[in-house]
């Protein structure tokens, strides 16, 4: 009985991983497929992959992670530019584009 119970914990817990995983992409996606939309380029891939993810505390004290996903885009045709959206949890903590406005909501956010 206790090891049925611990497997379905363990199950639990990464499904959860798993799946505020794809709603963070899919958040980052509609990001970056906005800002680009906004910025007047054209959003390449149709996609963002994820570069980095770390462990933080969330503003609302739980543990959440931190999400760097990088996605490409282009303002002339000819030249292909990287941009670059953090998250917080799901939450936009910061969004970098190459040659173009850098927006964030976290003023301590390095260049």
């Amino acid at each position: 009985m206790m090891q049925g119970l611990f497997l379905l914990v363990i199950t639990i817990i990464i499904f959860w991983i798993w799946y505020s995983g794809v709603r963070a992409m899919e958040t980052a996606l509609m990001i970056a497929r906005n800002a680009c939309h906004e910025a007047g380029v054209q959003f390449l891939d149709g996609s963002v992959y994820l570069k980095k993810i770390w462990p933080i505390r969330l503003a609302n004290g739980w543990v959440g992670m931190l999400r760097f996903y990088r996605f490409d885009y282009t303002d002339t045709g000819n030249e292909r530019l990287s941009g670059l959206v953090v998250l917080a949890g799901s939450d936009l903590e910061y969004l970098q584009m190459e040659n173009h406005t850098i927006v964030t909501t976290n003023p301590d956010q390095p260049d």
